[in-house]
């Protein structure tokens, strides 16, 4: 009987270590249900950059973004036009604005963020590059959905399940 106990106490204990979010990571969720869609290691992860195809003048636009501790830190775009909707340059802050054969890029954007959210467009096609990987959101969440990044502590079972789907 005493080893009855003891493999449920065992049991229950281990089911409880497993469903305790101790795993910092890197996370994309779909933000309409909050269902996990990517995760990775935060030190994979520390530079990368979004891309899309900007709706109203169907230009690429390329946003990097870093991990500082646990904020995210958009440093830089890059895009061929302005208009609307378009990244604005602050003449009052440390922006470094430049044009290069039509591309304007403007640096040290240095915008801090918690967490951000991008909606899946059907046209905008965004892209996730980081290392040697890329990665289309609509692959990760569906198209007219937002995609939710966020560093986040993950439990070892959503780790294990996101790694069996």
């Amino acid at each position: 009987m005493k080893k009855l106990i003891y493999t449920v106490f065992l049991l229950l204990l281990i089911i409880i270590i497993l469903n305790v979010p101790v795993l910092n990571r890197f996370t994309i969720s779909n933000g309409k249900t909050g269902e996990i869609a990517y995760i990775d290691k935060i030190e994979n992860v520390r530079e990368f950059a979004v891309s899309f195809r900007h709706s109203v003048n169907r230009t690429l636009v390329n946003e990097f973004i870093r991990i500082e501790g646990e904020m995210f830190v958009v440093y830089k775009t890059t895009f061929y036009s302005y208009g609307a909707g378009m990244p604005e340059y602050d003449a009052n802050s440390k922006q470094i604005i430049t044009i290069t054969d039509g591309i304007v890029q403007i640096e040290n954007i240095d915008r801090k963020l918690d967490s951000f959210t991008y909606m899946v467009g059907t046209y905008a096609d965004h892209t996730l590059s980081y290392k040697d990987k890329t990665i289309k959101l609509s692959e990760l969440v569906e198209p007219q959905k937002p995609a939710y990044f966020n560093i986040q502590k993950v439990s070892c079972i959503e780790l294990i399940k996101y790694i069996l789907r």
